[in-house]
């Protein structure tokens, strides 16, 4: 038994005890009162019948202690007593000093209470006529409610009752402590199901609710720091290939550049293309590992807009994916460089999503663009994950683009937001207007 349980199980025995004894007590009392009442009544019935005539005589007084099966006196207005001894009562000293103290400890007065006596005795004095008074005396009854079948049913039933609701307080408060108990190990997993206790008002209720927002929390911190160390791991890599690989490409592209300004061709196209695509690519993870503040000048979103849908036109041309452009000139502060990297992310993630072809609508609301696809949409998982870092539903994806759109934006203080519509997705690049 756990120590809760045995606090609640010597508590609610104590408490049975102090209730069974309480319980017992009390029906003695109302015994005990109910015999005095019968024993007044007594007194008072005779009192009147001795009052309509009846001698107050040695003889009467002995007569009725026959008939009522108790002691009788008659007391005269100077105090003498008779008779002065009763049949069957040799144990008691109805002369001398003993008597004359017990006597003077009946109470006489109007009201004939039953006063107890020495001896385990009890007597009562009810005034009669010219001065005289009634005295009856008798052996204090036993208490018979402690030996009655109903004591024993009330006690049953109060038992019951303890035992019923002993079982109510251990189903309310000790089991759902021990589930509690149960789940605190496996409080981090992130799957673990929900408490049913929960939903209650009272102060089980507030542990598990603290508990289910615990959970939570250290579910969340988890992710931040896998997050942190994909980041560091990024960074350590980012550092050590940039270098490496701006220099090449840039040399590609230069040397591209001079040979389609002498002889244009298609492969030439491709290949500035290709390079673009591995600068954008480069300039993501160079942003994850060293994000930098924006370098805010004025931009166009419209000519930001064109600009990307030059880049990633012939990956448009190849899904066969066409591109329809709405967007009004609206001239915002932020840094051209990484705004047309994320509008370029959010473009070529569309074009990704409709790979065997379809439409990507571009529109404008004052500094906002919105990019509608005819793809199939978002996941349920990706509307509540799209923006992580490294998570991705396309087969070969990097789970990058998304997430580097998402930070560029909040860099300048504006949002991304994802959503599905009844044709596809919808992308949202919110910016300030402030800006």
């Amino acid at each position: 038994m756990s120590r809760l349980s045995l606090r609640l199980a010597l508590a609610f025995l104590a408490y049975v005890v102090a209730g069974s004894l309480a319980l017992v007590f009390w029906l003695g009392s109302e015994e005990r009162r109910q015999s005095q009442e019968l024993f007044a009544a007594m007194a008072k019935a005779n009192a009147d019948f001795v009052r309509t005539g009846a001698p107050l005589t040695e003889r009467t007084a002995l007569s009725l202690s026959e008939v009522l099966g108790v002691t009788v006196f008659f007391e005269q207005p100077d105090g003498r007593r008779f008779p002065n001894t009763a049949p069957g009562r040799h144990d008691i000293q109805y002369s001398g000093k003993a008597f004359a103290w017990m006597w003077n400890d009946v109470v006489r007065d109007a009201s004939s209470s039953v006063t107890p006596m020495p001896g385990e005795q009890e007597a009562i004095s009810v005034p009669l006529r010219d001065g005289f008074r009634l005295i009856l005396l008798r052996d204090t009854p036993p208490l018979r409610a402690l030996s009655a079948g109903r004591t024993y049913a009330v006690l049953g039933a109060f038992w019951l009752i303890s035992l019923a609701l002993a079982a109510a307080l251990a189903r309310g408060i000790v089991r759902p402590l021990r589930t509690l108990a149960a789940r605190l190990p496996h409080i981090a997993e992130e799957n673990a199901e929900l408490l049913p206790e929960a939903s209650r008002s009272d102060e089980i209720g507030q542990l598990a609710r603290a508990y289910q927002d615990t959970r939570q929390q250290l579910s969340a911190e988890r992710r931040a720091r896998e997050q942190a160390e994909r980041l560091a791991t990024l960074g350590r890599m980012a550092t050590g290939l940039a270098h490496e690989i701006n220099n090449p490409v840039c040399a590609i592209k230069l040397h591209a550049q001079l040979l389609e300004t002498d002889t244009p061709n298609e492969s030439l196209t491709t290949i500035l293309g290709e390079n673009a695509k591995i600068e954008a690519l480069v300039n993501q993870w160079m942003f994850l590992a060293r994000p930098q503040p924006p370098a805010v000048a004025p931009c166009d979103l419209a000519a930001l807009v064109a600009e990307g849908i030059r880049t990633v036109l012939p990956a448009a041309a190849h899904a066969k994916v066409s591109i329809i452009s709405e967007v009004a000139s609206v001239s915002v502060l932020g840094d051209r460089r990484r705004l047309a990297q994320a509008i370029t992310n959010v473009m070529m993630n569309a074009i990704h999503a409709m790979s065997s072809g379809g439409e990507l609508h571009i529109t404008s609301a004052r500094a906002a663009l919105i990019f509608a696809d005819t793809g199939p949409g978002f996941s349920a998982a990706a509307l509540a994950r799209g923006t992580e870092l490294f998570y991705s539903e396309k087969e070969g994806g990097m789970g990058i683009g998304l997430s580097v759109t998402a930070e560029i934006l909040k860099a300048h203080g504006g949002e991304l937001r994802i959503a599905n519509t009844a044709r596809g997705a919808a992308v949202t690049l919110a910016l300030p207007t402030h800006l």
